[in-house]
């Protein structure tokens, strides 16, 4: 059911479900987050999406941990050692010339993504780091969002954008 795909030296690695679509257009964007983590020794694993999840067994398998959340009944992409991560990405073919474009795809990125998970990966659409630091500040505090932690996939790797400082 769960396929190893790469183990480092220090205890990281990488596993999908065998039922994972690796001809997913988002795949390879979702392994590139794992690698990140696995390579800082974490236990990451890519989860399959289901179109039915009421009464299904190995929906509830595989997502157990998040019964009794916000998130029950919801498919995040990915899981760093116990921690759920949702990716999100934007469609590649729009043009993005125009800064306030760039600023929608952000903040629609990070909609959708706070529906599956409180953990977010975004693809970086070259939106300004400042603006998206406002957006996730204003959804914290007057929305009351629970955002926990922020990642933007560079071409370079994951960037920490935010991170929910513990009280």
């Amino acid at each position: 059911m769960i396929e190893t795909l790469i183990e480092y030296d220090n205890g990281g690695k990488i596993e999908v479900y065998k039922m994972v679509d690796k001809s997913a257009s988002d795949y390879h964007k979702i392994y590139a987050c794992c690698e990140f983590f696995a390579k800082q020794g974490a236990k990451t694993i890519i989860t399959p999406r289901f179109d039915y999840i009421i009464g299904n067994p190995i929906y509830e398998n595989i997502y157990a941990s998040l019964k009794g959340t916000p998130y029950w009944g919801k498919c995040p992409d990915f899981k760093v050692d116990d921690i759920w991560y949702e990716h999100e990405g934007f469609d590649e073919t729009k043009d993005l010339s125009n800064p306030k474009k760039r600023a929608d795809t952000f903040s629609l990125m990070l909609k959708r993504g706070i529906k599956q998970s409180d953990r977010l990966v975004i693809e970086d659409s070259d939106f300004g780091r400042s603006y998206a630091k406002r957006t996730i500040f204003n959804r914290v505090h007057f929305e009351k969002q629970d955002i926990k932690e922020v990642y933007i996939r560079t071409s370079k790797g994951l960037e920490l954008l935010y991170i929910k400082k513990a009280v």
